[in-house]
């Protein structure tokens, strides 16, 4: 019997490559895609291939331009003959740099007009306008396929759609609005396609990870460590308020987390429509507004077990 077959946006890094390596080790055939890094995205599917015994296809595509995300899974549809999984990955941080290489932070009221045009272009045209261009077009194969099946007398098994999102559509931050904005704009893809796609088995859904240990978020926070003068990454910021008290899971979480939900949440036939948080219960205690005290008291707590 085929296996089924999922394909991953931006999945030669992060969260996305530990996605993959979940879904083969499950047994599914992976559609691997990747924007730029093909060399590491080749090592990640030889790996794959050795481990699992799947195929792997990688393919490469920049999906903030117009057609890319069309491409893309029609490429993947030509090769395999089947879609079962399609889950969008791919994203950046609205955050620019300057010509020195430094990462620019602008406050909502502050941000000069072409800056922000510049954010917004950014974080819209992938995020948003790239995973909505995925999900379009990954329904419309598994509709296909639904409808041959019924048409040739047999019931359409469960197809998913999974949209990796951010716990930003809602946590603010003065200095990424832009970026939330362009996760907010998926939950109202996620429910109109949900409609769509639940009369022919298909569910669409969103997986909004809080922060987790990845190559994106190991960039520099603005926020300096006094004791060594250099800046905190934004992933230990938020590992020391998870310290403080920020969640009630007292750390960020892990790409291989992530990974495993996502399997879940895709083999739920009865789950549609759901925007939901994997964070640590960071949402739960809502730790943005108090995010000065939790880091605070983070570090004392740090020193303290050093004394």
């Amino acid at each position: 019997m085929p296996r089924p077959v999922c394909l991953v946006s931006g999945s030669s890094s992060g969260i996305g490559a530990a996605i993959v390596a979940e879904f083969a080790a499950q047994g599914c055939d992976i559609a691997l895609h990747y924007n730029s890094g093909r060399e590491r995205a080749e090592a990640i599917a030889d790996q794959l291939r050795r481990q699992h015994g799947v195929e792997v296809r990688t393919i490469d595509a920049d999906l903030s331009q117009t057609e890319a995300p069309f491409a893309l899974v029609d490429r993947t549809f030509a090769h395999f003959g089947r879609l079962d999984v399609a889950i969008s990955n791919s994203g950046v941080s609205n955050l620019l740099r300057d010509e020195q290489g430094k990462v620019v932070r602008y406050r909502f009221h502050e941000t000069p007009i072409d800056h922000l045009d510049r954010e917004l272009e950014r974080v819209l045209s992938l995020n948003l306008v790239g995973a909505y261009r995925l999900a379009q077009r990954s329904l419309k194969h598994m509709l296909d396929q639904a409808q041959a099946e019924l048409k040739a007398g047999g019931t359409p098994p469960h197809r998913s759609i999974l949209f990796i999102s951010s716990i930003s559509d809602l946590a603010p931050d003065s200095t990424r609005i832009p970026y939330g904005v362009s996760k907010a704009g998926l939950n109202h893809v996620v429910l109109g396609a949900a409609f769509e796609g639940g009369p022919y088995n298909i569910t669409v859904n969103a997986l909004r990870p809080g922060v987790v240990d990845t190559p994106i978020t190991t960039r520099p926070s603005g926020i300096t460590n006094e004791e060594t003068g250099e800046q905190y990454t934004v992933a230990e910021i938020y590992d020391l308020m998870a310290l403080g008290g920020s969640q009630p899971i007292q750390r960020i979480g892990r790409p291989e987390e992530i990974a495993a939900a996502a399997y879940a949440f895709t083999h739920l036939p009865y789950m549609t429509g759901q925007l939901i948080a994997v964070d640590g219960g960071f949402t739960l205690v809502s730790g943005f507004p108090n995010r000065d005290l939790f880091f605070q008291e983070g570090l004392r707590r740090r020193r303290a077990g050093r004394a």
